[in-house]
């Protein structure tokens, strides 16, 4: 097998680096190589944009994508700002979305994780909940967010949690909307301990693949690797990684292999 895995392209964001992405693809279809392309969540930016719109914008990165899975084998994991994209199994669309995802190439096992797991601020109600503002407009937190998160709530619930809880939600929304790379300065290195520490289940013979964080590398051990971005926010981007063999590879799009380790 070789495993290619990308992840937060978020795509619809003003700082998403579609153009470069799209290229990426084109790229893919050269190599004849590669077995699965695996996409590692935040794809698509539902946070920040209309979730409907987003993907009917993104039509031209959705084509290329269904050209390159009539080839080799697409994976969808879902991150957190296209959790929403969880809701739509069982219909007939040319995605089969997926919470994680574990591969076996022969002795080697991959696993892959989105990574806002290891982050403990995520909590997927409002994970989903940031998916549906269905709107363009800012502020539009009412419609939107609180409606989601107290739809199925009894007018008790509703009312005590109106009064006690809903600020507390509304900080932890905005927090939630902060860029990783402001949000998670403080607290990356725990995020990556954790990581670190997932990927013991699988060993020997394994690797963890995650992203969310935006900061791609691979760990001394070649156990846990990050895919990295395509946003300019980030200081690196257009990152991803190469499996194969059961060593981790990471790649910048247009430039070399990067091979600086981190220790956890």
């Amino acid at each position: 097998m070789k495993v290619v895995v990308v992840s937060d392209q978020h795509l619809g964001y003003v700082n998403s680096d579609k153009i470069a992405f799209n290229q990426f693809l084109d790229e893919l279809t050269k190599d004849d190589e590669i077995t699965n392309l695996v996409l590692l969540g935040d794809v698509l930016d539902m946070w920040r944009r209309d979730s409907s719109g987003v993907f009917l914008e993104s039509k031209d990165t959705i084509n290329k994508i269904l050209s390159l899975s009539e080839k080799i084998t697409v994976h969808y994991v879902a991150g957190n700002h296209d959790f929403h994209v969880l809701r739509l199994q069982n219909f007939v669309y040319p995605f089969n979305f997926e919470k994680t995802l574990t591969l076996r190439d022969g002795k080697y096992r991959y696993m892959f994780l989105h990574g806002w797991e290891f982050d403990l601020i995520q909590q997927e109600p409002l994970m989903e909940a940031l998916c549906r503002v269905m709107s363009d407009e800012a502020g539009d937190f009412e419609s939107g967010v609180w409606a989601t998160l107290t739809g199925s709530w009894s007018d008790i619930e509703f009312l005590l949690t109106f009064l006690f809880r809903k600020e507390r939600i509304r900080k932890t929304a905005e927090t939630l909307q902060t860029g990783p790379e402001e949000r998670l300065r403080n607290i990356l290195g725990d995020i990556e301990k954790r990581a670190c520490s997932r990927a013991k289940i699988i060993q020997p013979n394994g690797v963890l693949v995650f992203g969310h964080t935006h900061r791609p590398f691979v760990n001394t051990t070649e156990t846990v690797a990050n895919s990295g971005s395509w946003v300019t926010d980030a200081p690196v981007h257009n990152t991803y990684v190469e499996l194969s063999n059961g060593r981790p590879r990471l790649f910048q799009f247009g430039g070399h292999e990067i091979r600086e380790r981190v220790e956890c």
